[in-house]
């Protein structure tokens, strides 16, 4: 087992594990988990006794909780660029992962957020226990759902645009009823499941699933799925301004309390971050993955010189204030969104 950079490497079996073990910071993906991850993945793809690779965490509250963005907004405040090359290193990862030609399976078991997301869905065989939280919280910080998410909520249309623009916390049950994960196993399966896993003679996609399929179990109801009436009559909308008068309009009794929550919300959000969450769920609708990777990446590079992100940070990290001076608007970036569409 080697243990370094906040990842522990190891193989048992057949089966090449790379455990997340940052867990004081719940996971968050430094530069060098990111690059160790890379070079793992390398160092595997030629390797015949390594036939799939599997995600998991060490941490037992979360997966992943993202980015590292004190890292970020460090290297910005300091004038360097290193931002830049902690986005392309994280971009070259995923990308890495979803044309890796082994499969490569992720177990989720706790909080999924922002590049934690991104990272599990850039993973071929998606397996989740009751106790994951997914969300895309960006907009909280004054910035917009990134690591593919351009591509992966835009499928899901108007839930895409709620899960965006509110930063909204969804269940295992919700993900597996939106096809975000693809299998649900109780948490205390999970390691059953792995020592299955590292048993099998042939860890081929064909056979891993069929492992798999033995551990599954229905979950519970989705909450979600309760609420799509309203999601779709309320973020159907291509403006923020309607979107939000909207939901201040709600009649129905039973999604008064609901609607009044996600105006809330909305209000204490970045304007910048969610005008541009909404535009990125718009424009994905019609681009290819590649493509909205692409405008994320373009995106970041500016992000920090004309978004909210440095100012969201400073709210909820290091001033710990939580009262966040959000710019009204900027015409410039206003511009370059312009031109984007």
């Amino acid at each position: 087992m080697n243990t370094e950079n906040h990842l522990m490497i190891e193989q048992q079996g057949s089966l090449g594990i790379i455990s997340l073990d940052r867990v004081k910071h719940l996971n968050a993906l430094s530069l060098d988990m990111i690059e160790g991850i890379c070079t793992q993945l390398e160092l595997w793809r030629n390797d015949a006794a390594i036939q799939a690779v599997l995600f998991k965490s060490n941490s037992p509250k979360a997966f992943c909780a993202g980015g590292d963005i004190r890292y970020l907004y460090d290297s910005y405040k300091n004038e360097t660029a290193d931002y830049k090359g902690y986005f392309s290193a994280e971009y070259k990862m995923l990308n890495l992962l979803r044309e890796y030609q082994k499969p490569v399976i992720v177990i989720l078991d706790g909080y999924v957020l922002g590049g934690g997301f991104g990272l599990a869905q850039a993973c071929h065989i998606v397996v989740s226990s009751e106790k994951s939280r997914f969300a895309m919280p960006e907009t909280a910080i004054g910035f917009f759902p990134d690591v593919g998410a351009t591509h992966f909520l835009s499928r899901l249309d108007d839930i895409g645009v709620y899960m965006a623009i509110t930063g909204e916390q969804i269940s295992s049950s919700d993900a597996l009823y939106l096809d975000l994960i693809d299998y649900h196993v109780p948490s205390e399966q999970l390691s059953t499941l792995q020592e299955a896993l590292i048993a099998a003679p042939n860890l081929s996609k064909a056979n891993i699933e069929q492992i798999i399929a033995r551990f599954i179990t229905r979950p519970a109801e989705s909450e979600l799925k309760q609420l799509i009436e309203p999601i779709r009559k309320h973020f159907g909308f291509q403006h923020l301004d309607e979107i939000e008068h909207s939901l201040e309009h709600e009649q129905e009794e039973q999604f008064k309390t609901w609607a009044s929550k996600m105006l809330d919300i909305l209000q204490q959000r970045s304007f910048i971050a969610k005008q541009t969450s909404l535009k990125l769920q718009y424009l994905g609708r019609g681009l290819s993955l590649q493509q909205c990777m692409q405008l994320e990446r373009d995106l970041q590079d500016i992000w920090f010189e004309h978004g909210d992100f440095i100012e969201g940070v400073r709210a909820l990290i290091v001033d710990k204030d939580k009262q966040p001076k959000w710019q009204q608007r900027n015409p410039e970036l206003e511009q370059i969104l312009e031109k984007l569409s």
